[in-house]
């Protein structure tokens, strides 16, 4: 994934039965269905749900991993 989140970015999560997630896909934009439909049909490995995420707060993190400055919300429609 990219580095730069916004209230744009999604990702694609899969679910196993088990209820292990695997992020299949992620898009800087919002993806148009038939984008989620082609990485749903190019993933269907074993998983029982797909979930298609976007971030409703973002923590950010330093160089190292580590989480740094506390929580962020994106700007976007309903966020002003």
């Amino acid at each position: 994934m990219t580095a730069e989140i916004s209230y744009k970015t999604h990702i694609l999560i899969g679910v196993r039965p088990n209820g292990i997630m695997t992020v299949i896909a992620d898009w800087p934009h919002v993806p148009r269905q038939a984008e989620v439909q082609q990485k749903i049909d190019e993933a269907r490995n074993g998983y029982a749900t797909f979930a298609l995420c976007t971030p409703t707060s973002i923590l950010s993190a330093d160089s190292n991993g580590n989480a740094s400055g506390g929580w962020h919300w994106p700007v976007g429609p309903g966020r002003r």
